[in-house]
């Protein structure tokens, strides 16, 4: 069967695609769209059911080799994973998608919940960015796709810790764009703001959203992605999401942003 490869990247790249998180959301959107141009794909994520299901959904959709690699990217022994997926498979680009957020006041969340966001969020996105990209700098090509959060670019009230990790994503991937530019790997971090996924409808916080917070679908979020992937460092996806990111982060003091934000969220909340 041939592909349209509207997006070019499975010619650029090669190999497969490894989308982790890939489920659900963004991830099962990023792994669609990579499908669509021809990528062989690795889909990582621990829900099996749903992950086993989509592979063969695109699989037959798409006529391509789709591989479901069930896992907790926050336990132990993933560099040990990443490094025998790396030899089984040539990995042209990655989407380090996967992560989790918990919202709630800082204190009243467990310091065991703040480490699995960080071992999930941080540790999981260092160690197959390094692993993965180290493999690709040595074969002069690849792609490296960081999904980060318009949270990380001011911190947030509420997901406190969860901003910082989408900190960490996007300074990674911003100093490896810039790092990585004309070695043939290219790297992306894309910072979306509140998205249609299921945990935003599991804690309804797309209700009583303001005029100034976009919610976005998935899709969006990972075409934009990949279609500025090569061409700058990070990306806001959205006009919407371009303009509230501008307005709180850039025009108004970094306090005043915070504010406005805890208010919102409060709001989400109910109080």
């Amino acid at each position: 069967m041939e592909h349209s490869e509207k997006l070019g990247l499975r010619a650029r790249y090669g190999g497969y695609a490894l989308v982790t998180g890939a489920a659900r959301g963004i991830g099962r959107a990023f792994a669609s769209q990579l499908a669509e141009d021809g990528f062989d794909l690795l889909l990582v994520d621990r829900e099996g059911e749903e992950t086993i299901a989509l592979a063969e959904e695109l699989s037959a959709a798409h006529q391509i080799d789709v591989r479901s690699l069930i896992c907790n990217l926050a336990e132990p022994g993933l560099e040990n994973k990443a490094r025998k997926w790396l030899d089984e498979f040539e990995i042209g680009l990655l989407v380090n998608n996967a992560g989790v957020s918990v919202l709630d006041s800082f204190f009243d969340i467990s310091l065991d919940a703040h480490l699995r966001t960080l071992d999930l969020n941080c540790r999981a996105t260092l160690v197959l960015t390094h692993i993965v990209g180290k493999a690709m700098a040595a074969r002069g090509r690849g792609g490296i796709v960081i999904v980060s959060s318009a949270s990380g670019l001011s911190g947030s009230p509420y997901v406190c810790n969860y901003a910082a990790t989408k900190g960490y994503g996007l300074n990674l991937a911003c100093g490896l764009w810039s790092e990585l530019r004309g070695s043939g790997v290219d790297v992306i971090a894309v910072c979306p703001g509140m998205t249609d996924t299921k945990p935003v409808r599991d804690q309804s916080l797309g209700k009583e959203l303001p005029f100034y917070v976009p919610i976005n679908g998935p899709d969006v979020v990972a075409l934009g992605a990949l279609c500025a992937l090569g061409k700058r460092p990070a990306l806001i996806p959205t006009v919407a999401d371009r303009m509230s990111a501008g307005l709180l982060s850039k025009i108004f003091p970094r306090g005043w942003t915070l504010s406005i934000m805890k208010r919102s969220i409060e709001k989400m909340r109910g109080g």
